[in-house]
């Protein structure tokens, strides 16, 4: 070969692979599937509707149970459906891997000082990991979602009480955070970009935290002046004032967006458990055709019946009360569009708080005295009393129903004896649980942690087919963690008590 020709060639060729070196991961990348984001909002639709629309599907078929306002053999049994094996999945220990995207959320938010972000990610982070501390009691936390910044995938286990105090210092500072920032929230689909609603989210939630703690003995924060400190002082810290400020999100009918069992086939084995049918007859509870659909026998009759089955009796549930055909199934804003042609994407609710639980709190800690600031006990109450009402029924009022479902409250609802607020402050504070409880149907798992801090419905207990002694106290931790995590799970048991149903959490003893 010609040596100019050898050299040019070779020449020529080093040029190219130079060039194409050193625009290797230039030319390499996928502009459809980018290694890392600039724009932080990018998380949080996905964050919103991946956690919310998770939490809603296992609120109508565990939380309900669990909670005793439906009756499921399967679940109430407290067997299989209770296992290790089962409960990443079916009690939000799945929540995990959103918190990685809400971590990347935060952390970009902050570096970038865009402060009305920043706290919205430590509320949908701190209401993700109450959610998952009061099912299970102690967890990871201070060390969790660390994998791919620190490679540390065996985080170790804090005390329920630190994760408390930790989620309360946090939502203080998102309060902050969001009372002060000017960036856009623009792609919020929770609470439509208001920072304000963010910062009553905080508040309200925190409220929830210090209420679930407030029998805790040698607590390291004095309850009521932090409940105080917030109702005393709404320039500060803002609450929901109305079911149109609460954190719902409302499905939507594009496909992927709808309430999530919307796609489901019928519905034949949940039904209105007594419990709930007990108290709701006890106060002559409208309701009752807000919750649970007519049997199936007075469906067209223009009379409905309400019936429901207790939870724990197994096979038996089959032909109690004369079979399926008199037992009340589900809410007919839960039914799905399988078999239900007045069914709706978006009459359910995604709910995390509402306003009524948090007047609810409010009436609690100051008929407690807990609270000496704001409006007097019985002005909470009846608000949230009143606006439960007006919230179902503008859910209710989306369907076109086959039946008469009219929930309007007569007047002479609030003046009876088990709603008026009179009578001893233990019956006061009787009344105010359970018509809390009544509130918090479909909100995840909240009707079953204020039955464990309260016993409040009284009549949540285990039936003959349970195969535990009494009605559930915490859930078991995954079976991953004790294959994966296996040295900090062995250590959480001997700080916590054993991994079974009955074991009860801080809060809780």
């Amino acid at each position: 070969m010609n040596a100019r020709l050898y050299i040019g060639t070779v020449a020529l060729a080093l040029i190219f692979s130079a060039g194409c070196t050193k625009r290797f991961d230039t030319i390499n990348q996928n502009p459809n599937q980018p290694d890392h984001v600039d724009n932080e909002q990018l998380f949080l639709p996905a964050i919103i509707k991946n956690s919310v629309r998770n939490y809603s599907y296992i609120s109508q078929f565990g939380g309900s149970v669990i909670g005793d306002y439906y009756a499921n053999q399967y679940n109430s049994g407290f067997d299989d459906a209770f296992t290790a094996s089962q409960t990443e999945g079916s009690f939000l220990w799945n929540f995990f891997n959103v918190l990685k995207d809400v971590e990347n959320y935060r952390i970009l938010s902050h570096q970038k000082g865009d402060k009305n972000n920043e706290g919205v990610g430590l509320v949908m982070r701190c209401w993700m990991f109450q959610v998952m501390t009061d099912n299970y009691g102690d967890m990871p936390y201070s060390q969790a979602v660390q994998g791919k910044t620190s490679d540390n995938f065996q985080p170790a286990y804090d005390k329920q009480e630190d994760i408390y105090y930790a989620l309360m210092d946090s939502l203080k500072k998102a309060n902050s955070l969001l009372a002060t920032g000017t960036d856009p929230i623009n792609s919020d689909i929770l609470m439509g970009g208001s920072a304000l609603r963010w910062q009553e989210f905080a508040n309200g939630l925190r409220l929830r935290l210090l209420m679930r703690m407030s029998n805790v003995t040698g607590a390291k924060v004095d309850v009521g002046a932090e409940m105080n400190a917030i109702a005393a002082d709404p320039a500060t810290y803002p609450l929901f004032q109305t079911h149109s400020d609460q954190a719902a999100l409302e499905f939507l009918t594009d496909n992927g967006f709808e309430f999530p069992a919307y796609h489901n086939s019928p519905i034949g084995d949940y039904h209105l458990s007594t419990t709930l049918q007990t108290n709701l007859n006890l106060l002559n509870d409208p309701r009752i055709a807000y919750f649970a659909m007519p049997t199936p026998a007075s469906l067209g009759t223009g009379t409905p019946v309400y019936a429901g089955v207790p939870n724990g009796i197994g096979t038996t549930e089959t032909s109690y009360n004369g079979g399926t055909n008199n037992q009340s199934q589900e809410a007919p804003i839960l039914m799905p569009v399988a078999g239900y042609s007045f069914s709706s994407p978006t009459a359910a609710q995604g709910i995390l708080l509402s306003c009524a639980e948090v007047q609810f709190i409010l009436a609690e800690g100051k008929e407690r005295g807990l609270i000496t600031g704001g409006s007097d006990a019985a002005t909470y109450y009846m608000n949230g009393i009143q606006d439960q009402f007006d919230y179902d029924e503008s859910r209710l009022a989306l369907l076109t129903l086959p039946f008469p479902a009219d929930i309007t409250p007569d007047p002479a609802y609030f003046t009876q004896p088990g709603v008026a607020y009179t009578g001893t402050t233990n019956e006061k504070l009787y009344k105010i649980r359970i018509q809390r409880w009544f509130s918090m149907f479909y909100t995840g798992f909240e009707g079953w942690s204020e039955w464990r801090r309260t016993g409040v419905p009284k009549e949540t207990v285990t039936g003959p087919s349970s195969a535990i002694p009494e009605w559930p106290r915490r859930i078991r931790y995954p079976l991953s963690e004790q294959t994966v995590n296996t040295t900090n799970y062995n250590a959480v048991l001997q700080a916590q008590g054993p991994d079974d149903l009955v074991t009860k959490l801080w809060w809780n003893k």
